[in-house]
């Protein structure tokens, strides 16, 4: 009579599809889930309005304090924030420096745009582009790039372009660089740690993220900015660099 109720092998399918289902991975960056889980998690962390410390938010405050040095009063900060997503380190920036008028421009990907766009003010915007987001700042104080680099096709050529638009003070977070030879590899993630903040939205199942990533090698990485810029600080922790440069 128990076992009718109970039912083990109804149970162990459904488990089995269950699992199933959590291990179909999502293997492309404009996945319409993996978007509309950062676009949730960014609308639920602009909410907030005191900064959590334990953000990691120590390399930002000392980037955009070096890029406002010698600004003008009244002048922006101008940002361009490569790879931004929907634009959460415009809200970091606005809760270290309150006083603070930023022009941030985001350059995305065209999934991630269409969703981030809702997130638009008058002093951040977003771009598919870079030439249309530095037309739009008039000049780059701060260029930052958050865990981008290695999901590129070139990363070095890239590296090498965003420094030709001479930004003040160049912030890399969380790059995956390799110590010798530029190769490239693989990457698995979990979807629920992508996105800023730990709030999980609904009607989300955590399924992996599968990614092919270029590991830009690390001489050749530092030799891109050795001529213009000096390197201020870097930091590694769990397989991923962080290096803020200002410039000679």
């Amino acid at each position: 009579m128990l076992r009718k109720y109970l039912q083990p092998q109804r149970y162990v399918r459904r488990l089995q599809a269950l699992t199933a289902s959590f291990s179909k991975p999502i293997t492309d960056y404009e996945a319409e889930t993996l978007t509309e889980f950062v676009y949730q998690k960014t609308v639920a962390f602009n909410r907030i309005t005191s900064l959590d410390l334990g953000m990691r938010s120590e390399h930002m405050l000392l980037a955009v304090s070096i890029a406002l040095e010698e600004k003008l009063p009244g002048t922006p900060c101008r940002v361009l924030d490569f790879g931004g997503a929907c634009g959460v380190h415009c809200k970091l920036v606005n809760l270290l420096f309150p006083d603070v008028e930023v022009k941030w421009a985001v350059v995305e990907t065209a999934s991630m745009l269409r969703r981030a766009r809702a997130l638009e003010t008058n002093s951040l915007k977003f771009f598919e582009d870079i030439d249309s987001a530095v037309a739009w700042l008039e000049g780059v104080d701060l260029l930052n790039s958050n865990s981008v680099l290695q999901y590129l096709q070139n990363p070095l050529l890239t590296t090498q372009q965003l420094l030709e638009l001479s930004p003040k003070v160049v912030l890399w977070g969380r790059l995956m660089l390799a110590k010798g030879p530029t190769f490239v590899d693989r990457q698995r993630t979990m979807l629920f740690n992508h996105g800023p903040g730990e709030v999980v939205p609904t009607g989300f199942r955590n399924r992996p993220i599968l990614n092919k990533v270029t590991k830009l090698s690390r001489d050749d990485f530092l030799s891109a900015h050795q001529a213009r810029y000096r390197l201020r600080c870097e930091a590694e922790e769990h397989g991923f660099s962080t290096y803020l440069f200002s410039r000679r």
